[in-house]
């Protein structure tokens, strides 16, 4: 059962680059109705109004954060992986002139990208020697 249960959890926090802003207070909304639903399946009233009550102030606050970030910031509702393409999109910088729509490369025989640990590196040759 142990081992079902930890597969279980690395597969639900595996999903990778899947977080946002509420994530944290969805995951706590869910937590606190299922556990709810439990205290009441087994008639224990008092913890289950208490923890009914508790559900309700979480998705009360999940929605005053929701739409506070919808209106102010929408990025912060977006996945990691959205914000660190879109960051990355906006550090890439060309030499020469651009013109409004695309961007015009300079004309080399190969493409220099900077790598994380801050080398260049060529990742791809435009012409192939025959």
């Amino acid at each position: 059962m142990y081992k079902a249960l930890t597969s279980f959890l690395e597969h639900a926090t595996s999903q990778g680059y899947r977080s946002n802003v509420v994530k944290p207070l969805t995951t706590m909304a869910i937590i606190l109705i299922v556990a709810t639903g439990f205290l009441f399946y087994f008639k224990v009233d008092f913890f289950g109004y208490l923890i009914g009550s508790l559900a309700v102030l979480m998705v009360i606050a999940f929605l005053i954060s929701y739409f506070i970030c919808l209106f102010k910031n929408p990025d912060l509702l977006r996945s990691e992986k959205y914000n660190l393409e879109k960051t990355a999109i906006e550090k890439v910088s060309y030499n020469g002139d651009s013109v409004v729509g695309h961007v015009q490369l300079p004309p080399r025989e190969y493409v220099m990208v900077q790598g994380s640990i801050g080398n260049s590196n060529i990742i791809e040759n435009k012409e192939e020697e025959n």
